[in-house]
């Protein structure tokens, strides 16, 4: 069992590809690296990873309803590949949190699928001490399926980050939403790339994303890189990219009214980061969210 403490009644613990410990629904199972999803009762699952490299498949049926916390303990060297598939009308609340502080070099490749009407919201709580390299990519391939995902990340000391987010529409009238949010500080390296592509012949559809970067130091090192690849002429889509200084202003203001510097910096990061827990609403997580930021003004 990890360190981690559980968020839900309902959880499942994997090491190393074996189940170490669980408690789960009746109408949730777990064979050969695949956890499925049965149509139900509401799912609440804490799921908890402790591995050096692994796969897993989320395969949610459909009509399914599930919030998901996953908490990743990873080993040095550490690669994690997750397959995510959502059934015709499935809705599914996932929040990813590392729970490992090694300045480990690791990677986590994402690839979901969304059927007819399903919608996946999706968070990235990557505020970790490692060397991190993530691709994600969502292919909408059912009629009105949506993808919406937000991440908060944070690269300090002289970590180099690097992630790219693909939502791909391969269906009409799908939409996909990505909200990607960095803090880089010290000498680290931050590079986000979000990509929305719509293909001919998927008309109806809306790709929409926004990625900003607050740089603390002269040292380290940003860039917010936003790509739209459209082939159809009936579809809505827009990009927004910001890499900049922390308001020296508002950090002044806030200092007047009794914070120190360290304080009014955690402060405004929480508030620039903090949209990523609301995929989920969990007050274990949020308080482990709030811990983890304490590291912003170290």
């Amino acid at each position: 069992m990890s360190n981690v403490e559980l968020s839900y009644d309902h959880y499942i613990v994997i090491k190393d590809n074996e189940v170490t410990g669980s408690s789960l629904p009746s109408n949730v199972s777990f064979n050969e690296n695949t956890l499925t999803f049965e149509i139900g009762a509401p799912i609440s699952l804490h799921v908890i990873l402790i591995y050096e490299n692994t796969k897993i498949h989320y395969d949610f049926k459909d009509h399914v309803h599930a919030e998901i916390i996953e908490s990743r303990a990873c080993h040095a060297g550490g690669r994690l590949e997750r397959e995510i598939s959502l059934g015709k009308d499935a809705h599914v609340n996932m929040f990813n949190e590392i729970v490992s502080d090694e300045n480990n070099e690791l990677q986590f490749i994402d690839e979901g699928s969304l059927d007819e009407n399903a919608l996946l919201q999706i968070g990235y709580n990557e505020l970790s001490d490692n060397i991190i390299d993530g691709q994600y990519h969502f292919k909408l391939t059912g009629e009105g399926a949506q993808a919406k995902v937000r991440m908060a990340m944070l690269s300090r000391k002289d970590e180099k980050k690097h992630y790219c987010v693909h939502i791909e529409h391969l269906a009409r009238h799908t939409t996909g939403i990505m909200d990607n949010y960095g803090v880089v500080k010290d000498e680290a390296r931050l590079t986000v790339d979000g990509i929305g592509t719509i293909n001919k012949g998927y008309n109806g559809s809306a790709a929409h994303q926004t990625n900003k970067i607050i740089v603390f130091d002269e040292k380290c090192q940003a860039s917010a890189n936003p790509y739209l690849y459209i082939d159809e002429y009936d579809v809505t889509a827009s990009h927004a990219a910001a890499v900049g200084k922390m308001d020296e202003d508002h950090l002044y203001y806030l200092q007047t009214r009794g914070l120190t510097k360290r304080q009014a910096m955690q402060l405004i990061t929480y508030g620039y980061l903090e949209p990523v827990i609301h995929v989920v609403d969990n007050e274990m997580l949020q308080e482990r969210f709030q811990e983890a930021l304490a590291k912003v003004g170290a």
